[in-house]
């Protein structure tokens, strides 16, 4: 690699380690928070340094892709190989801009060789990419990556021209990966003719015998094991007697596998595998429901709560939201695994604080998405707006202090509302006169806070977005970012603890006329809760102009520099009456934001200590 390469990976690497909050729980707030500083000063040095060193050396390569020399080409090979190696990538989206590049360059080159490698390390890495929006069933990379598997794919056709046996791999390979494109819920008979496709020739004698040295038994059970994952499609009630039956073949073929690699390993089948097995033995019929919900609590309790790697995330986390989601659609169950299902809830927080940095991956941001989006609430047990406060203070207690700032500034301006003019709150939380607004003021005031602590739940799943950038974002990170709305509310309307704040997680980035701001789709007359969505609009926004240590990219502003920026948005960005009353509080508002940092950080560790005092 080049100088600058290795200097980006090397700031990459202790952004991680600077932003890394796992683990032990601050004795000292104070300690804590001088460190912390300090560690987030020095993280935006590092994020403008990497930022400068891609401006000047980087891009312009990448303008000129087609006229770098071959050394500089093998370089970015390289540096994209850094940049997404084992599990963690360090920075997949420059990773992906490498590879697309380098498209460009071997057609214009005519390099047929080096194209196919490029389509599919290109596509692949759109596929994880992909993964961050699957969540919320958007799948906007999704066509591109098809394209790219699709044309490394159909090189099949030249098969015979092709002598190098690692590019016939590649060829293999993008036709089996052809499938990720494809979402099983919204696509699924695409996703599985295209599985199909590939196992028809992945068996084919013919191309063994061409190329007998690929690892051809691999690609069919990597293949078997994509088409496995279509129990998702019966987990949601499909009954479709093909898919069943080629569910129960690939689960069949990829346990017998890992039975024998197991065997000669003296090792443990996979979690995934054994559980895709065991449901595949359900949906078959050769197994009651009560014994795959037996089996899954075997399985789970197994886990090792301290194990990190890949298993011991779907172990600790995607189990629960599978038992959770047969508890939905089976309610009868429901009652009798009360006690087994609130243990999961509990445990699911303990296990998500410990997770170190160094094995903070998208994987395990999906697993807990898909955790909650499927979560179980009892009576009398923690309920999910409690679970999901609990979740951002141990996995980033910078975004637990900036949603409790958020929530008390939300609740301050709430009662002022009331004092000052609770005309305004008629209509919310079924207020039809003012003289109601007096009567539940302290609903409505609870009513603020919790909007306000729930407003940007959906952002815990980029929160390695947010914690690790190593540079400024790239026009689609921040398109990307822009999803975690969707997220919030898909979360927040699951369960009845947090379904009224679903509207504030939806509306808080809109501008109040309606002239920009997210999701562009935004009804306001279809919030019942608008104002209340407005007031958090405002607190937000000071609270993220005045605290960012989530947001190292952007600029950080005093108080009153904030104060002047709400009243200049006063009927543009904000609503123009909340506004006026903000402004009005103003001295009361900057006093808060000078201590209320510090209690928030007290509260958050509080909150993590009582849990792990609790053990």
């Amino acid at each position: 690699m080049r100088p600058y390469q290795e200097q980006y990976i090397e700031n990459a690497e202790k952004i991680m380690s600077l932003s890394d909050t796992s683990g032990e729980i601050p004795a000292d707030v104070d300690v804590f928070i001088k460190i912390h500083d300090e560690n987030a000063a020095a993280i935006r040095r590092i994020v403008r340094e990497n930022t400068e060193l891609l401006r000047q050396e980087f891009f312009p390569v990448l303008d000129n892709i087609v006229s770098a020399d071959e050394e500089t080409i093998r370089q970015l090979e390289d540096f994209a190989a850094h940049l997404a190696s084992g599990n963690l990538s360090l920075d997949i989206f420059l990773h992906y801009k490498i590879h697309n590049a380098l498209i460009s360059y071997a057609r214009h080159w005519k390099k047929r060789g080096m194209l196919i490698r490029e389509l599919y390390h290109t596509a692949l890495a759109l596929f994880y990419i992909q993964e961050n929006m699957d969540i919320i069933e958007d799948r906007s990379y999704s066509w591109k990556m098809g394209m790219l598997f699709g044309e490394a794919a159909s090189f099949i056709k030249v098969y015979d021209q092709i002598q190098d046996v690692e590019t016939r791999g590649y060829i293999h390979r993008s036709m089996g990966n052809l499938a990720l494109s494809y979402n099983i819920f919204t696509d699924g008979e695409k996703k599985l003719w295209a599985m199909r496709r590939s196992i028809e020739i992945l068996q084919d004698p013919v191309y063994r015998e061409k190329t007998p040295s690929l690892p051809w038994d691999t690609y069919l059970y990597k293949s078997h094991q994509e088409r496995s994952t279509a129990m998702g499609l019966l987990r949601r009630g499909d009954t479709d007697q093909r898919l069943i039956r080629e569910v129960m073949e690939s689960a069949e073929y990829v346990w017998e596998r890992q039975r024998e690699n197991s065997r000669k390993k003296d090792t443990t089948p996979a979690l995934r595998w054994r559980v895709i097995y065991q449901e595949s033995q359900y949906y078959c019929g050769l197994q009651p429901l009560s014994y795959l919900l037996t089996q899954l609590e075997k399985m789970y309790m197994d886990c090792g709560r301290e194990d990190f790697s890949q298993e011991g995330m779907y172990g600790n986390l995607f189990i629960p939201a599978v038992y959770g989601n047969y508890l939905q659609h089976y309610p009868e169950y429901k009652k009798g695994k009360r006690d087994i299902m609130c243990h999961m809830n509990r445990n699911v927080v303990d296990y998500v604080h410990r997770v170190p940095n160094n094995q903070l991956n998208d994987k395990l941001m999906w697993y807990l998405l898909t955790f909650l989006r499927g979560f179980v609430e009892y009576p009398g047990e923690m309920l999910q707006k409690h679970i999901v406060t609990r979740l951002i203070a141990c996995r980033n207690l910078d975004a637990y202090v900036f949603s409790r700032l958020t929530a008390q500034m939300t609740r301050m301006l709430m009662g002022k509302v009331i004092e000052d003019c609770p005309r305004l709150l008629e209509g919310v939380l079924s207020c039809a006169t003012v003289q109601d607004v007096e009567k539940r003021r302290e609903e409505l005031l609870q009513f603020a806070f919790d909007g306000g602590m729930l407003h940007d739940v959906g952002a815990l799943g980029l929160c390695r977005m947010l914690l690790m950038s190593a540079r400024s974002w790239m026009e689609e990170e921040s398109a990307m970012f822009k999803y975690h709305v969707e997220a919030g509310v898909r979360i927040l309307e699951r369960c009845e603890s947090t379904r009224p704040f679903s509207p504030i997680a939806r509306g808080h980035h809109v501008y109040y006329d309606g002239s920009g701001g997210y999701p562009a789709e935004y009804d306001r007359a279809a919030n019942p809760v608008q104002i209340v969505t407005d007031m958090v609009s405002i607190a937000a926004y000071a609270s993220r102009m005045t605290e960012q240590a989530t947001h190292h990219t952007m600029p950080i502003y005093t108080p009153g520099e904030v104060m002047e920026q709400i009243r200049q948005g006063a009927g543009h960005l904000f609503h123009p009456e909340l506004a006026r009353i903000w402004l009005s509080m103003e001295a009361e508002l900057t006093a808060y934001l000078q201590c209320g940092r510090r209690e928030a950080y007290l509260e958050a560790i509080r909150l993590i200590r009582g849990r792990e005092e609790e053990r």
